[in-house]
This record gives C-alpha cells, sequence and structure tokens, in this order.
C-alpha cells in the first residue's frame, strides 16, 4: 500500500512482519536501506536544517545501518537512540528525502571497511575518544571539539534527593 501500514499510531513502508520471540509477538519493519532513511534522517534532526548536514546525516546513518546488517536474528536496528531512530512515513519530507537521495551509495570507510558511524544530538562541547567508551580505540573515532553550544541538550541538570542517591551507589 503506498500509503504505508499502520502499527499502532505510525505508518511505515515496506512489509511489517509478526513473530514469536520469547513468548513475545514481535513486529519487524522490513524495508530497503534507502527507503529506511528517509525516515531516519527526519526521525534524528530537524527537517529544515541546511542540505549539506543533512546530507551528512544520510551518509552516516546509511553507514551505520549496513554496518550493522545480519547482527541479529529478528532484527538489524532498534527504532529508538540505542540505535537510529526511526519513526515511519510522518518523518519523512521533501528534504529528508531529497538528501538520502542525493547522497545514494555514499558511505563512510577507512581502510576499506565501513566505520562505526556513531552519532550523538549533543557532546557537551567535546567528543569521547571511542577507546575511553568501549573497548577499542578506533582511529577515527578520536576526541574532538564540538560546536554544539546551542543545543538544547547542551547544558541539563538533573536532581537527586538522599534516598535516591544511596540506592544508586549502594
Amino acid at each position: 500500500d503506498p500509503r504505508g501500514i499502520w502499527l499502532g499510531k505510525r505508518r511505515y513502508r515496506g512489509e511489517v512482519r509478526i513473530g514469536v520471540q520469547e513468548k513475545r509477538l514481535i513486529a519487524v519493519n522490513h524495508l530497503g536501506v534507502e527507503r529506511y532513511l528517509m525516515s531516519v534522517v527526519g526521525s534524528e534532526m530537524p527537517k529544515d536544517w541546511p542540505k549539506a548536514a543533512l546530507q551528512a546525516q544520510a551518509v552516516a546513518a546509511r553507514t551505520y545501518a549496513l554496518k550493522r546488517l545480519g547482527k541479529t536474528d529478528s532484527f538489524d536496528i532498534n527504532s529508538t537512540e540505542s540505535s537510529q531512530v526511526y519513526l515511519g512515513i510522518e518523518s519523512e519530507t521533501k528534504s529528508t528525502i531529497n538528501a538520502v537521495n542525493s547522497t545514494r551509495s555514499l558511505v563512510l570507510r577507512h581502510k576499506g571497511k565501513l566505520i562505526s558511524a556513531v552519532f550523538h544530538s549533543s557532546s557537551g562541547g567535546r567528543t569521547e575518544a571511542s577507546g575511553s567508551v568501549w573497548k577499542y580505540q578506533l582511529p577515527y573515532l578520536i576526541s574532538v571539539p564540538d560546536y554544539d553550544q546551542h543545543s538544547p541538550k547542551y547544558r541539563w541538570t538533573m536532581s537527586f534527593n538522599p534516598n535516591d542517591l544511596r540506592k544508586i551507589f549502594s
């Protein structure tokens, strides 16, 4: 159906396959990478950002997605911040579709292999080296200054009462 498939309150392209996993129903959306990216770009960043920013997101998201293919049995990528945000058809716009189409098949490689193209919404002013976060230091994921001071997530606070702190740091 060109209008998409409804699953809950969202519409998706491609097929939705229903299966059982650990005695629970699981719905998995199957579609091509390029169609998937049209929603991811619009789900991960404002659709009215400059064309070059949308294109950069498309390339990074494509690289991330292709590197994840076949890593699990049930599905390749979560639809949340744990992988890439994917909200279905409503996140597609003319600008996100153009960004994906204009970068079709472009990916990021290091020594011929797809990189781990991880990304974030805000680093707080500086990225972290991959070796400080994960097991291995990758030559292309080094600490660099980030210029995201205008991000609403740049500065934030969280308050804890003494009981909460005791639970967290038992």
